[in-house]
């Protein structure tokens, strides 16, 4: 949840400030979401093999030439060349299966940026749209992001599919 920049003026500080609230996975959603996370890196790992193999094979028998050829020089460029390769693809699969693990396992998170947060930039009380109350501004009844919050819990996928 972000809070409005002057949130904590009154306190000396004119920082923009957000709140992070974390939820355990369920022992489920944690099953779940190591299962699509291997399958995702088997798969991208898998589609990147044959040029891994190829490479590191070529690579491999340019440092054993050098090597026979006691070219220290050549030897220690070809083996510079594998180590760097060997990382940019890791790094390249990684990627991939991570983006990959998020169209597999969609996770809704819940945003909120309040505008009204019960205290003024002076430090007086204001309005507050963080949960139902007597001050809240007008058009949030029902609408607190204590209310939307509840809603989510129970049925994030109605937030994503309206784009809440």
């Amino acid at each position: 949840m972000s809070l409005p920049q002057d949130t904590f003026v009154s306190s000396g500080a004119s920082v923009k400030a957000s709140l992070l609230f974390m939820q355990k996975f369920s022992e489920a959603e944690k099953a779940e979401f190591d299962k699509k996370r291997a399958a995702s890196a088997a798969e991208t790992r898998a589609k990147h093999q044959p040029e891994l193999d190829r490479e590191t094979a070529r690579l491999d028998a340019e440092i054993k030439a050098a090597k026979e050829a006691r070219d220290a020089d050549r030897c220690k460029s070809a083996q510079t060349e594998l180590r760097d390769f060997q990382r940019k693809m890791e790094e390249h699969i990684q990627a991939e299966s991570r983006a990959l693990l998020k169209e597999r396992f969609p996770y809704a998170v819940f945003l909120y940026d309040a505008e009204k947060v019960g205290i003024s930039s002076t430090g007086e009380a204001d309005q507050n749209e963080l949960c139902p109350n007597s001050n809240q501004p007008a058009g949030t009844e029902g609408k607190t992001c204590q209310e939307l919050y509840r809603a989510f819990l129970k049925e994030p996928k109605v937030f994503l599919e309206q784009g809440a």
